[in-house]
């Protein structure tokens, strides 16, 4: 019989790992099985509540929960209110996907149609939103109560249960990290020494000066992808032929910069431009030149930005000459499963790592380095969270990397 901690002191996941390595034939057998080595399966579950494959104590846990009274329910009739919810949740930030709800949004559905102890089922769960939705309903916040009371009416609070699914090994992870029970004081423990003794070695790479040279630290950087014009062969930076910093829109039509051409392009007639780089994983590629053109970073709360100047280069020309501290992932892309595979291919985008900067490769680096973190369930959190900072500067905007 399987146990269910919600304790995390009373959580060993190394035991429960080696329950699952006797189950992991079975839970192969089903639809949806990963296609990787055991091994691999196992360091990236959490079990019993998470698993990277096909989760064999799902029925357990079912039955496991407080008996739901059967009683004919009367129906609730559609949910037809309008819902304008924003981005600044701390559980909706903690971490980048694509195609987020906020969880205050989820809760309103869940609060509709469902009573205290239902089980909810999201099979495309993505992040893992619906998890966090079903169990902020029994522990809402003093504004969600008020503002959901007030919107709703009579509002049944009280925990629901969620079973998360998703194909993606990426949105199980995440989705795992942000539901499953963690002791939040070992987190914040090691989550400060993490990011502490980060900043002391490698903290120098994220600081920039104004214009009265006062330090202040970057937020992101934009990295512009760079055509060449098939009239006059010369170097077109799409950001700075293309983005209009007054409206914030990146123009359809854009001419080349050079005085003597000014030919009117766009991404399909401008021509891809291939130049050899060298990574920070040390392999040698050809791809899509791209150059950093801007610097955003905050004084106070007012957000700012400004062009590189001689010495933000100078940083990127370090931090490109460093080694890693520590190794990264290399693996092949899969690009022929991949649904943008055949876009990634031709620009020189083939490995893992291809996909980061060098800057953003440090601390991927510095993770792998850290093996032996006590408190498994909170130090996954920890991780899924740290990985969203290097990705969260490297997403794809109609051709500029930001």
């Amino acid at each position: 019989m399987t146990s269910f901690p919600t304790d995390p002191a009373d959580w060993d996941v190394e035991k429960e790992r080696l329950g699952l390595a006797g189950d992991l034939a079975g839970a192969r057998a089903e639809p949806g099985a990963p296609r990787g080595e055991d091994p691999d399966v196992l360091a990236m579950s959490l079990p019993p509540y998470f698993s990277a494959c096909p989760n064999p104590y799902l029925r357990e846990w079912l039955a496991s929960g407080e008996p739901v009274e059967e009683v004919e329910r009367s129906d609730p009739g559609p949910f037809t209110t309008d819902i304008a919810e924003g981005k600044s949740d701390p559980m909706y930030k903690a971490h980048g996907y694509p195609t987020k709800v906020p969880p205050a949004a989820i809760m309103r559905f869940i609060l509709h149609y469902t009573e205290p102890g239902d089980v909810v089922l999201d099979g495309f769960c993505g992040s893992g939103m619906t998890g966090v939705a079903a169990q902020s309903c029994g522990a809402p916040t003093r504004a969600q109560r008020q503002e959901l009371g007030q919107e709703m009416g009579d509002v049944r609070w009280g925990r629901r249960r969620a079973v998360l699914i998703d194909l993606s090994p990426s949105a199980t992870f995440i989705a795992a990290g942000l539901n499953l029970p963690v002791d939040h004081r070992a987190f914040d423990r090691r989550s400060k020494e993490i990011l502490d003794q980060f900043d002391a070695e490698w903290g120098w790479m994220y600081e920039t000066t104004d214009e009265r040279g006062r330090s202040h630290r970057i937020d992101y950087t934009v990295w512009s992808e760079v055509f060449t014009c098939p009239a006059c062969a010369g170097a077109v930076v799409f950001y700075e032929a293309a983005f209009n910093p007054r409206t914030g829109k990146v123009a359809d039509v854009f001419r080349c910069p050079s005085p003597s051409c000014g030919k009117e392009l766009t991404k399909d007639t401008a021509e891809r431009r291939l130049v050899p780089v060298r990574t920070a994983a040390g392999d040698t590629i050809e791809r899509v030149e791209m150059r950093p053109v801007a610097i955003h970073y905050r004084v106070g709360t007012a957000k700012k930005s400004k062009p590189l100047d001689d010495a933000d280069l100078a940083v990127l020309r370090r931090i490109g000459s460093a080694p890693l501290p520590g190794s990264v992932p290399t693996d092949l892309l899969p690009l022929e499963n991949m649904y943008h595979g055949s876009r990634l291919g031709p620009k020189g985008f083939t490995r893992v790592h291809h996909l980061f900067t060098d800057r953003s490769l440090t601390p991927i680096s510095t993770q792998e380095i850290d093996r032996n973190l006590e408190g498994v369930g909170s130090v996954r959190q920890a991780r899924s969270g740290a990985s969203c900072v290097p990705t969260r500067g490297w997403r794809c905007q109609r051709g500029v990397r930001l």
